[in-house]
Parts: C-alpha cells; structure tokens; sequence
C-alpha cells in the first residue's frame, strides 16, 4: 500500500452517537471464607514497611534472593517445616516482606541497592517528548462485526506506541469516556493534554473494508501523515503493525528525540475476541466486571492455550480480585495463586509481553514477595513499554511500599497522566498518597474517582480515612461507606460518639464470628480489617490484633500496606512486640502463595489446545 501525500487539513470535529458521558494470635488456620463517530467539519480552534517493623530496621533476607534472568526467575528451594512443595521450574519458596535495601545477591545484581536499581528505572528519561491520543475507527461499513474489529486495532495501536519512549498514549478508556460529549478534536485534545490525534474512518470496499487513517498535529492544525488501508477479518493484524510503524516514522521525523523500539509481530489468535472482552471488562472494577473478566480470559484460553495475554489479562483479573476484595467465588489466597501462575505462564509463552511482567510484578508485590524481586519484573515491563498505565500505576504499589514516597507519586501521577479519566488510575494515586500521608491528595483524588465511577466503594473508604486523619470527621459521615461500616464507626469515634461507634464494632464482631458472609459480594477481609483498623485507632491495640490475624488469614492483602501505614493504625505499631507481630505476620505471606502457586492445576477442556486454569474452591 502507498501512502497518500501528506497536507494540511484545518478542520475536524469529534461527535458521537452515543451517551453522555473468634479469632487468635497465630491462627493461619482460620476459615477463609460502544460507537463512537469522527465525522468532518467544524473548525479546530488552537487549542518502606519494614522501616516500621522490626524496631525501624530492615527485614534480612532468610535464605537468598530470587532474581530474574531475562524471563525465567532462577530457583532457590528453601525448606518448609511442613514438608517439600512441588514447584513449576524456576520458581522457589522464599520468605518475603518488605525488604527495603537488602543485598539483592546473584547475577548482575552485585551491589546494586534496591534504591539504585529504581534510580536507574525511574529518571528524567521517563519524562514525556510527545503525546498522543487514538480515537475509535468511525465504522461506516454497516457492518455491526466491524467493531470488535476495529476495537481490536486500536487496542493493538495504543499497545504498540507505548512501547516508545517518551510518547505519552493515552488509554482507550480515558477517549471513550469522552463519547456522546460532541467535542471538536482540539478540546478533546486540550481534555486528554495531548498534542496529537490519530483518527481513522472505516468504508465499505470490494467486499471488505478501506480505512483511512490520519495523524493531527493540534497546535497548528497541521495534518502530518495520512494513509489508506484495504482491512479484513485475516489481514488486520497486518494493517495494525503498518500503521503503527508509520505512525511511529511520522513521530520519529518530527521529534527526533523519541526512542522508537522494534515491536514484536502478533499474529491473530482464535481467543482474540475473548481476550479483547476481557480487556474491556477488566477496567470495569466492580464485582460483576472483574467475575465476568475472569471468564473472558478462561475462554480465550480454552480457545488457545499459547496466548499469552489471556494468562496476563487472568492474573490480573485475579489480582484485581484481591485488592478490591470482592467475593468472586475463590477465596483470596487461591487467586493469588492463580495470579501468579496465570503471569508467569504468560511470561514463559511470551519473553517480550509486557503485560505478563506487569501483572506478574503486580500480585508478587500484593503478596510481598522481595522487592528486588519484584522490582526485576516491573523494571522489564518498563523496558518493553514505558508508556502504558497499568505498569506505572503497579509500579508505585511497590515503590511506595518500600518507602520511596517522591518516586511513587510520580509513577502513579504519570499512570494518570497516561490514563486521566480512569478512576482506577486516580484510585491508585490515592492509595499511594494515603502511604506517603499526603491527606490533601488522597481527598482530592478520591473524589475525582468517584466522579468518574460512583459504583465502585474503595475510594469512599480510602477518602474516610484521610478525613479522619485530617481532622475533617465531620465529613466523613456524609459518605455511604458501603460495606465499611468499621471506617464509619472511624469517624464516629473521632467526633466522640464513642457508644454510636463501639455499636457498629460490636456488630461487625458477631458478625464475623458467626462465619457467614458479612458484606453481600465482599470478602470477609473488609469486615476485619476495618475492624481491626477501628480498635487500633481508638485505643484498644490488644483487641485489634486478633483482627489483623484474621484478615491477613482471609487475604494476602488482608491490611493494606497503605493503610496499615497511613496513620489509622500508629497506636499499635508504637508498641515494639507488636510491631513485631505484624511483620511475622507478613513474612508468612509470600510463602503461603507460592504453596497456592504450586497446587493450581491446569485442567483440560476437551483436546488439543484447549486448556484453562482452575483453583481450589472457596474455604
């Protein structure tokens, strides 16, 4: 195909037709329990946990360092009182907890800190050189098929542009946020912050379909490359890898300083358009979305078992599953378990998924696994596609965790920045400013949240908290708290209607011991640690203890670091043996998903290919 010539075209206007926008210290045995339309016209106008624990000294490591090596992290087997674990190759039962600057050991590791290493992943590099949005393919064809299709190649676009350095690209669920909004291209643009705009329009064509694809400069209205395709169901993938290293030349001729790195040819898988809906349900962060992704990715995987994106797409589904702490019929250990075999499975199918390194790096940090671990895996996610939010914002899960505050924040602020419409973007920035105990950031950013997705309740509790511990109570009571009905007795306790919030406390108690499901749709872990969050803030450190057991026995993210160090939780952790306690606690975790990782099973779906993961059923 020839490219058409390039020009300038002075117009352009985005419209839609669409919608507007009883429990003990020790006891890890307890129970657990679319179309959005470009048309022409109308004029552009210019537009550190462990430096708590252990008396404030870092956790040493028990028995050496997994490392990673290229794709395959190098077996160290330590022993078990309870027995071996059968492990997959490459993988070992370590003890984990925040590790802080241990030395890393192994292979091309020597000296290096952990605060070297992230200096080296994070730096003025990072910084953006260029941006760009990609907007829905205009589907003229009057064919409804197409739009998976096309959905698909913009999807593989914003994938593969990522990949070059200092090209801010906008996630596709930032763009479509602003469908049914009737926006010109400029205000889209001046809305995303970007100075770029690739749009596309999809036509009828001898039995298929032609696509015209063009890239807007929006400062000048200068139109810098434009190109037309002949696209069917067998040679899209062949269209997306054209555009794409076309689009990337253009970028490349006029900002010389961007780093373009070669991408790895994809070729079209039968659980594609699987996967592709998995995708799409995994930004929905609600129960439903994130059960309903889970099934996307087994399909696909049934579909093709060698497609490595469905594995990462399942593990984070998994993954997600346990930050958010809905009940999705496998308890959290299981799915962490899942979690980790789904990424690592993904990791061995395909070395240069960036994907599967970022959710791998994900739940290994859900489940505390060592730092320079888990650093490795996010730091090869960052090196095959520097640009994509979900690695950012996961990243910062880390870093903050370590106790690198200032480089947190910046890695989840630039997830939003890649991502400015996503509540779970602007979720994860609260989270991390919760740890950093920037109250300010986390109100601010929590809202906006909740301005975006009202449906989704971590947000609300993560803002009680930082009203709480900003001496703003009073707000808080004007929050539904949802399922969190221990953070309103929080606030209760902090404006002192001590009996108000000792009622709720005491409610939450029997409930809990009474075994059943506390919260419909949520885990048990919201009722304990919340629990155990409200009997530490209000004095009563001897009787939250119990509490931490219990979450950290339903969950391997049973108190969320972020919480746990946000404030809510200073009276217990100024006590040295309790202190101490926690970090025991903490240290069991990383093992105990690595066991979960060893008894997942791949279990047949009828011959050949087909093939889906599976997990112990709900304790």
């Amino acid at each position: 195909m020839t490219g058409v010539p390039t020009g300038v075209n002075g117009k352009g206007c985005y419209t839609t037709g669409g919608r507007a926008l009883a429990p003990g210290p020790g006891t890890d045995e307890l129970a657990t329990d679319a179309g959005t339309h470009f048309t022409p016209g109308g004029a552009m106008p210019e537009s550190g946990f462990s430096r708590l624990m252990k008396e404030g000294k870092l956790l040493p490591w028990v028995a050496g360092l997994l490392v990673l090596a290229g794709a395959v992290w190098a077996a160290v087997l330590l022993s078990r009182p309870d027995g071996d674990v059968a492990l997959p190759a490459g993988f070992s039962v370590t003890t984990g907890g925040d590790s802080g600057r241990g030395d890393p050991g192994g292979p091309g590791w020597e000296g290096a800190s952990l605060g070297e290493l992230i200096a080296a992943t994070v730096g003025p590099e990072a910084e953006f050189q260029a941006s760009i949005a990609i907007l829905p393919l205009d589907n003229r064809t009057g064919d409804a098929v197409f739009d998976t299709l096309a959905g698909g190649m913009v999807d593989e676009l914003i994938s593969r542009l990522s990949r070059i350095r200092g090209l801010k690209v906008i996630s596709r669920q930032s763009v479509q946020e602003l469908e049914g909004l009737s926006l010109t291209l400029a205000q889209v643009a001046d809305t995303l912050k970007v100075d770029h705009i690739l749009q596309g329009t999809a036509v009828p064509h001898q039995g298929g379909s032609r696509i015209h694809v063009r890239l807007l400069q929006v400062k000048g209205e200068t139109e810098l490359w434009q190109n037309d395709y002949s696209v069917d169901r067998t040679n899209r993938m062949r269209a997306v890898e054209e555009i794409s290293d076309e689009v990337g030349a253009a970028l490349l001729e006029e900002l010389p300083a961007l780093s373009l790195r070669s991408t790895v040819r994809i070729t079209d898988s039968p659980g594609y358009v699987s996967h592709l809906a998995g995708s799409r349900l995994l930004n929905n962060r609600t129960r439903e979305g994130l059960t309903r992704a889970v099934d996307a990715f087994h399909a696909a995987i049934s579909l093709d078992s060698a497609f490595a994106p469905a594995f990462a797409g399942l593990s984070s589904a998994y993954a997600l599953s346990i930050t958010y702490r809905y009940d999705i019929g496998v308890d959290a250990y299981s799915a962490a378990g899942l979690a980790l075999k789904a990424a690592s499975e993904a990791v061995r199918l395909d070395p240069d998924l960036a994907e599967g390194y970022a959710a791998r790096g994900y739940i290994s940090s859900l489940s505390l696994a060592p730092a320079q671990l888990v650093h490795a895996d996010f730091a090869r996610a960052l090196e095959l596609q520097p640009n994509a939010p979900n690695v950012a914002a996961w990243y910062a899960n880390l870093l903050i965790r370590e106790g690198y505050y200032d480089q947190a924040l910046a890695e989840a602020q630039r997830a939003v920045e890649l991502d400015p419409l996503s509540p779970a973007r602007r979720t994860g920035l609260a989270l991390e400013a919760l740890r950093a105990r920037d109250y300010r950031l986390v109100i601010e950013q929590a809202r906006a949240a909740l301005s975006l997705e009202g449906g989704v309740v971590l947000p609300m509790s993560i803002q009680g908290l930082a009203l709480v511990l900003s001496g703003r109570a009073e707000e808080c009571l004007d929050l539904d708290m949802g399922p969190h009905a221990g953070i309103r007795a929080l606030c209760l306790h902090a404006l002192g209607r001590v009996e108000e919030a000792m009622a709720i406390a005491d409610s939450l108690r029997a409930a809990l011991l009474s075994g059943g499901l506390v919260s419909p749709e949520y885990t048990n872990v919201v009722a304990a640690g919340d629990l155990a969050a409200y009997l530490a803030w209000a004095g009563y450190p001897d009787r939250a203890m119990p509490w931490i057991h219990r979450a950290y026995a339903l969950s391997p993210s049973g108190i969320d670091p972020r919480v746990l160090e946000s404030g809510v939780f200073d009276n217990l952790l100024a006590r040295t043996e309790m202190r101490r306690e926690v970090a025991d606690i903490r240290d069991r975790i990383w093992p105990r998903v690595q066991r979960e990782m060893a008894e997942a099973e791949m279990v047949p779906h009828g011959v050949g290919r087909r093939s889906s993961l599976r997990g112990s059923s709900p304790r």
